[in-house]
């Protein structure tokens, strides 16, 4: 159905019912992940907490990730969340000082060279960059 309208239709399978029913699956799983993150990750749904930043930093983990690819969101999760983690906690054991607010900027601008190259360079993002990885892999020792 989502690849091919057409020939899904032709095969007896009735679109608005399926097309209805995957949205209201997703829209479950969607909800359910909503409270959980309010109720156990936030400990309550204050306006405060769901500000422009938090959809411009979910907008940025798709497309550093993939669009259209859900190992891409995943990989771009990841990416978005660890790189403050290392910001903060890499460069004092390598004896670089960074006081906290250098780590927030340092962190904004490495986030927009990202979005920048991967809109740039790979659309597809780094679940792209996976296949590619698990392709070459793959074929290690013989490439042909």
């Amino acid at each position: 159905v989502r690849d091919m309208d057409l020939a899904a239709e032709l095969i007896g399978i009735r679109l608005l019912r399926t097309k209805l029913l995957a949205f209201a699956v997703s829209s479950f799983y969607c909800g359910v992940a909503g409270a959980l993150m309010v109720f156990l990750w936030y400990g309550g749904a204050e306006p405060s907490v769901f500000d422009v930043n938090l959809s411009f930093f979910i907008l940025f983990m798709v497309i550093v990730g993939g669009l259209g690819s859900l190992t891409g969101s995943f990989f771009g999760a990841a990416l978005i969340f660890i790189l403050p983690i290392l910001l903060r906690y890499l460069p004092p054991h390598l004896g670089i000082p960074l006081r906290s607010a250098t780590v927030d900027h340092v962190q904004y601008m490495i986030i927009g060279a990202l979005i920048v190259l991967f809109l740039i360079l790979e659309p597809n993002g780094l679940a792209r960059l996976w296949q590619i990885g698990k392709q070459k892999l793959r074929v290690w020792p013989f490439p042909y």
